[in-house]
């Protein structure tokens, strides 16, 4: 399956290459998602969406639906979550 690779953190590793990073204290977990998303995506039998198009979907959701739930605010949560997955940072 010679696609192209649209993770930001998973590039294929056995073992988690973040863990204990101080720099990016979310990116441990981002990989971890993005890896689960990888196994998915090879274990569905609808192959007609390209990886790149349902990584891009499967992101959106993510942030969306599971990123602004790790720091409610009720003030509002202003946090640029796109950022944030991109950065493993906040």
């Amino acid at each position: 399956m010679g696609l192209e690779q649209p993770y930001t953190w998973y590039k294929g590793e056995n073992q988690n290459p973040y863990i204990g990073n101080e720099d990016m204290p979310l990116a441990a977990s981002l990989w971890d998602y993005e890896r689960d998303f990888h196994f998915s995506f090879l274990d569905r039998c609808d192959t007609s969406t390209p990886l790149a198009e349902a990584y891009k979907q499967w992101k959106e959701g993510f942030i969306q639906d599971y990123l602004p739930g790790k720091a409610p605010n009720p003030y509002g949560d202003i946090t640029d979550w796109e950022v944030i997955f991109n950065n493993g940072y906040r």
